[in-house]
């Protein structure tokens, strides 16, 4: 059975890092990731060019990445921080 605890927190990091996201970038994330829409979907449902949903795409997840790498980075310079003072 898959660790509730461990889940949880993804989830947790996942949401502060979509909350660092424009709002055109979490909308394209959520249609792809979890409505499950190609980008042409996407495209069609947001009523612009297939080359923007797809550009949006690839933007909003190198985002996505950087938040979550500078939140996992944080807590590690905090406890560092807290040791040397």
């Amino acid at each position: 059975e898959p660790d509730s605890a461990a889940g949880l927190a993804d989830r947790d990091q996942i949401e502060r890092g979509l909350r660092r996201l424009s709002e055109a970038q979490r909308t394209i994330l959520v249609l792809h990731f979890y409505v499950g829409l190609t980008p042409t979907e996407a495209a069609a449902a947001l009523q612009i060019p297939v080359g923007t949903a797809k550009s949006r795409l690839h933007y909003a997840i190198e985002a996505l990445r950087a938040a979550l790498a500078v939140d996992e980075r944080t807590p590690v310079v905090r406890a560092q921080e807290s040791r040397t003072a």
